[in-house]
């Protein structure tokens, strides 16, 4: 089970360099073909292929097939599973990690620590972020939390002050709806409209002493809470607060390129730090990050640390030393930390922020800055989601489109969010 992540065990964390230039076994002599599977945009295939192409060259006879999709990738993962001709190696998140092990379709990698994985340094802390019941199936890329990215320039030439830590929920929907008018655009509003966000309401539901599920893996939340929620993005939406409904509908989830502040439509998103490693790539407009907008008086703590994204072996593998040998190489040679910088979280490791430091930008060092700065503001892990939660977040979307166009009122909408979330799990 996962356990409170604390100041200590998040900054002092580490897995150790110690001897990372030297490959593992497992890499030195392989001659089986691993496919590596992941989503995410351009800059991200970009640095993951270039780590697979550093493999190859250091890894005698090793042969890596890279696979990249996004809206497709856990349809398609599902159903190569079923087929069993899933890949060797597949990216997951929170989300989507519980969902996936409990399903059986992943590894445990205790075995597989210290060697080829070397864990020796890394606390249990953090291995937790990807352990359940007991054992490990995942190895975190790095650590981030979530984030709301704003557009510094719009806020500056309109005179009103960005959101920062101190904002609370009524304060941002004041103050985005003020941006709306001040920035005097066509097609252009202060805020997303993130009620069909599954992260965001989880946030939101935290600072209430909620969350989306129970340890013993139930729903966490009421009728109650979905309706405030959906109630507090409709009042947005009326006073001109945030995108209005066809807007939101292109917005999906938080992927980066259909976000209204990557697309020009909005000058705010509620979405995960290391992200704006790409949005930044993705636009001309310059970014900061600040932490989404607190409870208010007397709230709860609403964000956690959680691992960006992590590797996950194929519980079918035919070569499991092989596909772990390769995680330790992405995770600790010294090649394959520079190029991946900060973009799928801050590296968990304090040896390997020491040793990409000098070659990040500004805004990819702004990632590590805010880990850090977030330290004392943050909640314990919450435990792990139940067997279908994955599909948490669609079914999110679907009900908040359906009250956003007016189809549902708020009260319908909560109460089917509450049914149709339940018959998933």
């Amino acid at each position: 089970m996962s356990t409170p992540i604390g100041r200590r065990s998040v900054l002092a964390g580490a897995l150790g360099l110690a001897g990372a230039a030297a490959l593992p076994a497992a890499l030195r002599a392989e001659s089986e073909r691993l496919r590596v599977v992941w989503w995410g945009n351009d800059d991200r295939t970009r640095r993951t292929l270039e780590v697979l192409k550093l493999y190859q060259a250091k890894a005698q006879g090793a042969e890596l097939v890279g696979e990249v999709s996004n809206a497709e990738y856990f349809p398609k993962l599902a159903t190569q599973l079923v087929g069993r001709n899933a890949p060797d190696i597949f990216q997951l998140e929170p989300g989507s990690f519980a969902d996936f092990v409990q399903r059986g379709a992943t590894l445990p990698l205790d075995d597989l620590m210290p060697q080829p994985i070397d864990t020796s340094g890394i606390s249990r802390d953090l291995l937790d972020l990807c352990s359940l019941d007991g054992k490990v199936w995942g190895i975190p890329h790095g650590l981030n939390s979530f984030a709301l990215m704003y557009d510094t320039a719009v806020f500056k030439a309109a005179g009103i002050a960005p959101p920062d830590e101190k904002t609370s929920w009524d304060d941002y929907a004041d103050r985005m709806a003020e941006l709306t008018k001040a920035a005097g655009r066509d097609q252009y509003w202060g805020s997303c409209d993130a009620s069909g966000y599954g992260y965001a309401f989880q946030v939101w539901l935290r600072q209430r002493g909620a969350d989306l599920f129970t340890a013993d893996r139930t729903l966490g939340f009421s009728q109650d809470h979905a309706a405030e929620w959906f109630s507090y993005w409709d009042k947005m939406r009326q006073r001109g607060g945030c995108v209005p409904a066809d807007i939101a509908a292109l917005s999906p989830d938080s992927t980066i390129t259909q976000m209204p502040l990557i697309q020009g439509k909005a000058a705010t998103s509620l979405a995960f730090s290391n992200q704006i490693v790409g949005m930044q790539s993705a636009t001309q407009v310059p970014l900061a990050l600040t932490m989404y907008p607190n409870g208010g008086p007397g709230a709860k703590p609403g964000q956690f640390y959680r691992p960006a994204t992590c590797w996950s072996i194929y519980a079918r593998c035919k070569a499991p030393e092989a596909a772990a040998g390769f995680i330790a190489f992405f995770l600790s040679d010294p090649e394959a930390v520079k190029v991946l910088g900060v973009e799928r979280g801050v590296p968990m490791a304090p040896a390997v922020r020491e040793l990409i430091l000098p070659t990040l930008k500004p805004v990819e060092r702004a990632t590590i800055d805010y880990v850090n700065f977030i330290a004392d503001k943050v909640g314990p892990y919450p435990p792990p989601p139940p067997k279908g939660s994955q599909q948490f977040g669609r079914v999110m979307k679907r009900v908040a489109d359906t009250v956003a166009f007016g189809n549902a009122s708020i009260s319908d909408g909560a109460a089917h969010l509450i049914a149709d979330a339940g018959a998933i799990l």
